[in-house]
């Protein structure tokens, strides 16, 4: 299973959100620079995200983004699931019917168990995602920081004025 980078990227632009002080907004320009991501590439994944309610846009010279809800009602599973295109990770396609030695169709009524562990899987994996609000990554990011990035963001954040409605 491989996501989209697209994904990555929307996870840490919410949590990015979430930590902003309520009523905060920051342009999508300046948080695609912190994450040293190329603005046109990241402003798709904003559109998505917000199309989905996650994420808010405010136009304006003091516009930007901020939540579109609390982070305790967002989970990661609803991030992932805005951003990808595709809903369903693992597709059957019956390989098992096909080739010099399958046998009719009939015999092949009930999915296979490679398809029935791999929707599991996914079941699960998505049970996890939706089991994790964006406030329980928020919590754990500042309860374990990366020494100095706390203090750089907060210089970068100064130095640029990127927040806004504080």
């Amino acid at each position: 299973m491989q996501l989209s980078e697209t994904v990555e990227w929307g996870l840490h632009a919410c949590l990015a959100l979430a930590m902003l002080p309520d009523g905060a907004r920051i342009p999508a320009r300046a948080l695609a620079e912190y994450h040293g991501i190329k603005p046109s590439y990241f402003s798709k994944a904003m559109q998505k995200l917000v199309a989905a309610g996650i994420v808010q846009s405010t136009e304006g010279r003091s516009g930007g983004l901020a939540m579109g809800k609390p982070a305790e009602d967002v989970s990661l599973l609803q991030i992932v699931m805005a951003l990808e295109d595709h809903q369903v990770l693992f597709r059957c396609t019956e390989i098992r019917q096909k080739g010099p030695c399958a046998a009719a169709s009939r015999h092949y009524r009930a999915p296979c168990n490679i398809a029935r562990v791999m929707r599991k899987a996914e079941a699960e994996w998505r049970r996890v995602l939706a089991e994790t609000s964006l406030a329980e990554l928020r919590q754990s990011a500042t309860a374990e920081p990366v020494p100095g990035v706390n203090e750089a963001t907060q210089t970068w954040l100064a130095e640029t004025g990127a927040v806004r409605g504080t």
